[in-house]
């Protein structure tokens, strides 16, 4: 197997823009947290200030607003204090951009939806359907959402993100909370990270959460035997309130990678050629046969227990790499 393999997979990691930023949007006490999961977009009130009308306000901030508080009065002379609304309609039209993150939450916050954001501003013309498209605010953006939850199963670090009761709310301080929430295998800032997600209901024992020390020695015994550079050590954050989860970050991918792919092998049995129709050729092949053949049977015990034990979910994330190595052997198949 040539080193080299290891470098066309990097391509396929999720490189989060480290310049996005992050957007609580409230739903109206949770009135429309049903109409924007099931229907993709999330949307800002005041539909009497129109879409063609704000992009056509003054370049500078402080102008579009003088601009927009007058225009404000006009369509809405009750309402007194006339700023905050402006600056939360400036917000949504000016500071959200395609590929921000967006967090919205149910009525009392008792669930959450995390999603990114996917269009430019657009004006609906018929915000009203149905039961299901019942929202009337016609200012809206696509959503692509990521994750729905219950606000409790959320790191507790992110719940005072909730105590904001703005209409929307920059929470970029979030970020790495919240990226963690939305995928499992990811690089920001030339930092590799792997979010493992322990499911068990149950009290975790020091000797299943040590076992997966063993999971570390494998690798290291496998990059040993393959000529594999396995240098860079492995930091480790951690959320055990069981379910929690256990966040793996490094400067050093391959050693990080294949972590994530040994514990897919070890998540179910493994993965099998007949699935994947490939062949013992690649990383995949020969991460089997080392598994196979090669590997310590007393760590491999003690790292499938310690994975039965924590029930820890195998990283979606990897199937992108996993489907770029069935290709690569697929091709190997033709020649």
């Amino acid at each position: 197997m040539e080193y080299l393999e290891f470098d066309s997979l990097i391509h396929a990691l999720n490189n989060i823009n480290n310049t996005r930023k992050y957007w609580m949007i409230r739903t109206m006490g949770g009135s429309y947290y049903g109409d924007f999961t099931r229907n993709n977009y999330v949307a800002v009130g005041y539909n009497d200030i129109t879409l063609d009308y704000l992009q056509h306000l003054p370049v500078t901030d402080n102008e579009a607003k003088e601009q927009l508080k007058i225009k404000f009065s006009e369509k809405y002379p009750t309402i007194q204090n006339t700023g905050y609304p402006v600056a939360q309609i400036l917000r949504f039209t000016r500071d959200i951009k395609i590929g921000d993150v967006v967090i919205i939450p149910s009525s009392s916050a008792t669930h959450v939806a995390i999603g990114v954001v996917k269009s430019d501003l657009y004006e609906e013309q018929n915000p009203i359907i149905d039961s299901e498209h019942h929202c009337e605010f016609t200012k809206r953006r696509k959503i692509d959402w990521h994750y729905y939850g219950r606000r409790s199963f959320l790191p507790s670090n992110l719940q005072l993100m909730f105590t904001s009761r703005h209409i929307l709310s920059d929470v970029t301080n979030y970020a790495a909370y919240v990226d963690s929430v939305i995928n499992d295998f990811y690089v920001k800032d030339d930092i590799y990270n792997l979010v493992l997600r322990i499911r068990t209901q149950k009290d975790v024992s020091l000797d299943d959460f040590c076992d997966l020390k063993a999971i570390s020695i494998l690798i290291d015994n496998f990059c040993r035997n393959h000529g594999i550079p396995s240098d860079g050590s492995l930091t480790m954050k951690i959320q055990m309130e069981s379910p929690g989860w256990l966040k793996l970050s490094t400067k050093g991918w391959n050693k990080l990678l294949l972590f994530g792919m040994f514990i897919v092998f070890l998540n179910g049995g493994g993965i099998k050629y007949k699935e994947l129709d490939i062949h013992t050729d690649g990383l995949i092949g020969e991460i089997n046969n080392f598994f196979d053949r090669e590997a310590d049977r007393e760590l491999v015990k003690a790292a499938a227990r310690a994975m039965d034990s924590l029930q820890i979910k195998k990283p979606e994330d990897l199937q992108q790499i996993i489907d770029i190595l069935k290709a690569k052997n697929e091709g190997r198949d033709k020649y």
